[in-house]
């Protein structure tokens, strides 16, 4: 008899979808009361028109924003970030933008509600990770103020409380994890996340089918959000060359968006596995969010085969329906004709990272919780092999 366990449930309280929904913003701010809003999100979206229409339909509610936010989150301006909110009395950030925006105003929340005002003081909630299963994480003193997310990519870092940042003197990237700082609404909408890169929705659509492979085969993985998994990988399948190759194709867009959040929506209860951990400390030393995933998926794949082998070949199934061949690939073969025809870059030496970073980014990722739940065990030899195999 299976033993008895527990399943955290996700916090969103509201999703709004469709071409529009950003229209909505306003009318859900008003159904909980909220009054006084912070906008935060990056110059690329925080100068575009259709950025500027949302602030103006939110009108006198505004009262603050932060267009300064950088990938990755340099904890720095997370400790301005929380300094303007505070000094504007809000009552409720709307990130707009992606995954580095939403953690940015999860990381204010967060540090709103326990009085922070450094970096020393954010780094005090920090969760602290020894490989292969030390956690400690100082537990929250307050209640987090409300966030709502537009996102623009499909990187997905609206559907939980995960929230990473970096400190370039260590050159690491943090994670912060608190359930309660997961957005209570969030927008799905198409017609605005056709003003995104195509380049950058690619890599993002990327980073969704890294959450989805690596959930279906973590070593605690769940019956419902491998489920979720497996859909998310045919969808993305299906319609991310859609999308990327016309950002008017709103049902593509919205296909994609959906399959976004199935990929991650049990994440504070299955993790993500050694393809993440490595990829949050390349973004460490400067590769952007979603091309690590491009980068490392189909090598961690083939290094955990041995492993996962009927998990991948449950995933190999799913992606031949969609590619229609009758071909014997495996899942990592697969996944890279999806990186081939998407055109995103495959390789750490094109960003130019010296390779003397690689040694702190092993050592790095073997610090990193998600790694925990990688189905095979590794040490900074291993991860030092899969980076060279990618440079």
């Amino acid at each position: 008899m299976p033993e008895c366990g527990s399943f955290e449930m996700p916090r969103v309280e509201t999703v709004v979808e469709g071409a529009g929904a950003v229209r909505e913003i306003g009318a859900e701010l008003d159904r909980r009361g909220l009054r006084r809003v912070f906008l935060v999100t990056g110059n690329s979206v925080g100068s575009g028109a259709a950025f500027k229409e949302v602030a103006a339909d939110l009108g006198d509610r505004v009262v603050g924003i932060f267009d300064r936010v950088k990938a990755h989150n340099p904890v720095e301006l997370i400790v301005e970030l929380i300094r303007e909110a505070r000094s504007a009395k809000a009552e409720a950030f709307v990130a707009v933008g992606g995954g580095s925006p939403c953690d940015a105003a999860k990381l204010a929340a967060i540090g709103l509600c326990e009085g922070s005002d450094s970096v020393a003081d954010l780094a005090r909630n920090y969760l602290e990770f020894e490989y292969p299963s030390t956690i400690r994480q100082r537990p929250l003193t307050g209640t987090p103020m409300p966030v709502f997310a537009v996102p623009t990519t499909l990187s997905a870092a609206e559907w939980d409380g995960f929230a990473g940042s970096v400190d370039a003197s260590r050159d690491t990237k943090d994670l912060t994890v608190y359930l309660e700082a997961t957005p209570r609404v969030v927008f799905l909408d198409p017609e605005f996340c056709a003003h995104t890169p195509r380049d950058l929705w690619a890599t993002t659509g990327v980073r969704a089918l890294d959450h989805a492979v690596e959930t279906a085969y973590a070593k605690n993985a769940h019956p419902l959000t491998t489920a979720l998994a497996n859909g998310a990988l045919g969808m993305l399948a299906e319609s991310l060359p859609r999308s990327v190759r016309d950002p008017h194709d709103h049902e593509a867009a919205l296909t994609c968006l959906r399959a976004a959040w199935m990929s991650i929506i049990g994440v504070h209860n299955v993790s993500l596995g050694l393809s993440h951990a490595i990829g949050h400390q390349l973004g460490a030393v400067g590769i952007p969010h979603g091309v690590t995933s491009c980068i490392m998926l189909p090598h961690v794949m083939r290094f955990l085969e041995p492993v996962t082998s009927a998990e991948q070949a449950r995933m190999a199934q799913t992606l031949a329906r969609v590619q229609g061949d009758g071909e014997d690939l495996s899942a990592a073969d697969r996944l890279e004709r999806i990186l081939d025809e998407l055109g995103v870059p495959r390789r750490v030496s094109k960003f130019g990272v010296g390779r003397e970073k690689m040694p702190g980014v092993a050592r790095a990722a073997l610090g990193d919780i998600v790694v925990r739940e990688s189905p095979r065990t590794v040490d900074e030899t291993v991860i030092s092999e899969l980076l060279e195999s990618v440079w």
